[in-house]
Order: structure tokens, then C-alpha cells, then sequence
């Protein structure tokens, strides 16, 4: 097997690294879900330096995506991570999410296989339906019972 040597060409004192022609990385493609169910509450992490969100759904089908039908976890990270935090998402929130899906394959010791989705967000969550609030203070309950 030949190896292929990589050639730096200078460029107005910039380095370049030609392609290689047959082998460009495929660019991953935005996946849009119109229909999602919050299954639980969405976990924030701010460190200082990096921020970090990620939150369990369920993507239902839709009148406009009639075969979809999942449960993923949606994810990110920085500047989006703080947006959809402010978004406060509930368990029974509807929401649509658009961003880059990931498909793993687990193999079980058992030989059972189950496949996880993730999306990696590329906007905010768009809030399509919230589910009612329900105050859960101290106050709020002793005076619902008086």
C-alpha cells in the first residue's frame, strides 16, 4: 500500500494541506423535528469556562413528518447552551428542534441492539406548546388548602 505524503504549499506566508480527491468529509446535514416531547427536566451545567445543556425528548410524529418516532437527547454547548436554558423547558413542554443528528448502535453482551439518537443543536429550542405550570412553593400549597 503506497503512502500518501502531504504537501505544505506556502501561500502569501500561509500554509496550506491539499485534499485529498475522493476522500472530502461528507457535510452533515440539519435535521428538523417539529414535534417534541420534554420527558424530563433539562440538565444545565456552567463551569465558568464552558457551559453545557442537554435535555431527554420524544420526537412524535407530525403532519409534516408522519414517520417519526424516537426518543433523543438533545444537546449543547456554549452561547446555546444559555439560550436554551432561558427557554425553561418542562416534562410536557412541545417543542421543535433543529439540528445535526447522530445515530449510535449498542451492542448488548446479550446480542439485543438498540440505537440512540442525539442531536446536537444548531438553534435554540422553539417552544410550541407549554405545558401548564404548576407552583410547587411551600406558601402556594398551605394556601390551596385553607
Amino acid at each position: 500500500m503506497a503512502q500518501e505524503k502531504f504537501l505544505c504549499i506556502p501561500e502569501d506566508n500561509n500554509f496550506t494541506q491539499p485534499n485529498l480527491w475522493g476522500l472530502e468529509a461528507e457535510q452533515p446535514k440539519e435535521t428538523e423535528l417539529a414535534n417534541c416531547l420534554v420527558l424530563a427536566l433539562p440538565v444545565y451545567k456552567d463551569t465558568g469556562k464552558r457551559r453545557e445543556w442537554s435535555c431527554a425528548l420524544h420526537a412524535q410524529p407530525s403532519l409534516f413528518q408522519p414517520d417519526t418516532d424516537m426518543e433523543l437527547i438533545a444537546s449543547a454547548s456554549h452561547e446555546l447552551a444559555a439560550q436554551s436554558q432561558r427557554k425553561s423547558l418542562k416534562p410536557g413542554d412541545r417543542v421543535a428542534l433543529t439540528g445535526i443528528m447522530r445515530a449510535d448502535t449498542l451492542t448488548f453482551p446479550t446480542g439485543e441492539r438498540n440505537i440512540m439518537y442525539q442531536l446536537a443543536l444548531t438553534q435554540a429550542p422553539q417552544m410550541v406548546v407549554k405545558e401548564k405550570r404548576v407552583s410547587t412553593t411551600v406558601y402556594e400549597q398551605r394556601r390551596k388548602r385553607r
